[in-house]
This record gives C-alpha cells, structure tokens and sequence, in this order.
C-alpha cells in the first residue's frame, strides 16, 4: 500500500503537457513508526494517526491533524472501530492520560467539525513526546488503550516537515526560532476538468490492434509492471476511451492478484504512428463522468488498510489529483481514517 508516492512520482505528463500552463502539485510524505502512522500533504497539512497496541484487544483510533503555517493548532479525533467480533466500550466514555482524567470523549466519526475538547488535546500533546498511557474508559470501568509506541517519532517528524523544530509551536523539539519562521500553509492547487470529445465508430476497432499494442508493449522497456500486456496470446483486448479529435486512452489489464488488479492506461494517437505515452500502470478504472482515473488498493484482503490516488483529465493532460492512504492495518474495514498526501479542488 505504500507504493503511492512513488506511482504518483513517476507519473509521466501526456503528448500535450508541454502546453500546460501549471506543474502537477507534488505529493506530501508517509512515516510509520510501530503504533503511528503519519501523512502530510502538499499544502501541508499533517495527520498523525495512533492505534491501540496491536495485540491488544481493541480497535480504537486516536488522530492528530494540524495544518501547515505559524500559530495552527492542532485538533484531535477519537475512532471506536469495530470488525463485527471484537469487543467495543460500553456506554460512556472517558479519557486518562497518564491517570490523569481529562473528561468525557465519545466517537468523533467523520464530522471533522466534532473534535476533541482543546483541554484534553493539551493533555494528549504534553504527555506523547514522552511516555504517555492513554487509555479510554467507559461506564463499565473497562480500560481501552492507546499505544505511545512511535508517537514521539512521529510527531517530531511532523514538525520537521512542517518546519517546526526549534519554534515555540513545536511539538517535540521546542526552542526559541521565531514562530513566523514557520513556512506558510500551501493552497490546494486547482484543477479544471477538460473536455472530452465524443467517441467515433472506428474507436472501439481499435481494441483489438496488434499494432497498437506492440507500440504500448515498447514504452515498457524493462518496466516488467505490466506482465499481463506482454504475456497476452491471440487478439488483445484494449479499451478506448476517445479524448479529443486525434487522441485515445488505452487502457489494458497489467496486473491481477487475489485481491487487487491493475490497468495500464496510455494516451496515444488514434492511427499509426500511435506514438503512446504512459500515464499510469496502477490504476483501476477510467469514469468518464468524472474525466478520472482512479486506483484503490487493499493492503491486505480484509481491506483494513486501503491506499488510492486519482488522475483528472484537464484536456491536456491527466493531472494527479488526489492520493491517500488509511493508515495501519488494523482490523477495521476501509480503515479508521483517509489521510491523505494530495489534495486538489477538481472543478
């Protein structure tokens, strides 16, 4: 599940990128470090994300998300996950860190405007770059806990890619560096959505062209990521998707495992030379709707840890324009949270 920075890295630009008038926006970093995980994104924004330990018998989430740029705070969330068989808190819960009672808490869900109270993130954040036992306890006095293992790490490393260390704001490493030295928060970029020109009646013929994949098969080189175009026996089967008045998208089977496949999806022109370029070998599907292409991935069959990124058509090029992952497999189905490492406004 952690290919995807690099996927989204080596993304290669269309035929006609060199007419575009924005650079794609480049993708935030992913840290793990025993029980935490963390990604920031490209306007940098970081969530941190805490489990329980992973024997134990709990599925809770604990996530730390603070924007980019001097003076932000930094908000908190609660998960109670659930997988169908474990046991969950019971009635009302509560918050110790360190037996220190810091009140009542429940499940935030996927409110982003339900958060925990600013007290107990205090509490949260004073007590992790150190050793912290956190733990909810709801009505039936059952302790539920939240590991500390890799938090420190993490948070320091938050700070570095925020440009926080040595700044009063830190959340590790404090020091006297002036906070407005702090790197400025970063604006979504915005991508428009292009148009895409109706199909014409010779487009799907050219699904089945050996020599339109001989020439896809030739922009692979040694990239052996796309075993299943190379290794076809009898009359391929692509798909077309036309883009405009003298180019395609090629979409052909790369890659199929238990539980994840993957496309190779080219641009080319619509008559030899076909002259293909790449966009992607792991994507999913193309929505012409929406004019993306777009990738999930489960790191594990349960699908407790999903990974995807997303591609928008701008009529010039397939933009990246969105990628996440959710965290640490974990035992909850689709994860606990979407943390994200690219962010975009698709109009």
């Amino acid at each position: 599940m952690y290919r995807l920075l690099s996927v989204l890295l080596a993304s290669l630009l269309l035929p006609l990128a060199s007419q575009a008038a924005n650079t794609p926006p480049t993708p935030g970093i992913e840290f793990v470090h025993h029980d935490w995980f963390l990604a920031c994104d490209n306007t940098g924004t970081c969530r941190a994300a805490g489990y329980s330990p992973e024997k134990a018998d709990s599925l809770l989430g604990l996530m730390l998300e603070r924007a980019g740029g001097p003076g932000t705070a930094v908000k908190a969330r609660l998960r109670v996950g659930e997988d169908g068989e474990s046991a969950v808190p019971e009635g009302s819960m509560r918050l110790h860190v360190n037996g220190r009672d810091l009140g009542p808490v429940q499940d935030t869900g996927a409110d982003e405007a339900v958060m925990l109270r600013p007290a107990q993130v205090e509490g949260l954040l004073a007590a992790l770059p150190g050793q912290a036992r956190i733990e909810v306890i709801d009505s039936r006095g059952t302790r539920w806990p939240i590991s500390d293992r890799g938090a420190a790490a993490v948070l320091l490393k938050m700070d570095e890619v925020q440009g926080r260390v040595g700044t009063p704001g830190a959340l590790v490493r404090r020091g006297t560096r002036a906070e407005a030295s702090v790197p400025a928060a970063v604006a979504k970029p915005v991508i428009v959505r292009g148009v895409l020109a109706a199909g014409r009646p010779g487009d799907s013929g050219l699904g089945s062209s050996e020599a339109l994949r001989d020439a896809l098969i030739a922009t692979l080189g040694d990239n052996d990521d796309c075993p299943r175009l190379i290794e076809y026996e009898g009359t391929p089967e692509m798909v077309i998707e036309r883009l405009d008045d003298h180019h395609v998208l090629v979409q052909a089977l790369c890659q199929m495992g238990a539980y994840n496949y993957s496309n190779g999806f080219w641009i080319a022109r619509d008559q030899p030379p076909f002259a293909p370029e790449t966009v992607t070998l792991e994507a999913e599907g193309f929505s012409r709707s929406d004019r993306t292409l777009y990738a999930r991935y489960k790191g594990r069959g349960i699908g407790d840890c999903v990974s995807g990124w997303d591609w928008a058509w701008d009529g010039r090029r397939f933009q990246p324009s969105s990628a996440f992952s959710t965290g640490l497999c974990r035992g909850v189905a689709g994860g606990h949270w979407t943390l994200p490492t690219l962010v975009s406004t698709v109009r």
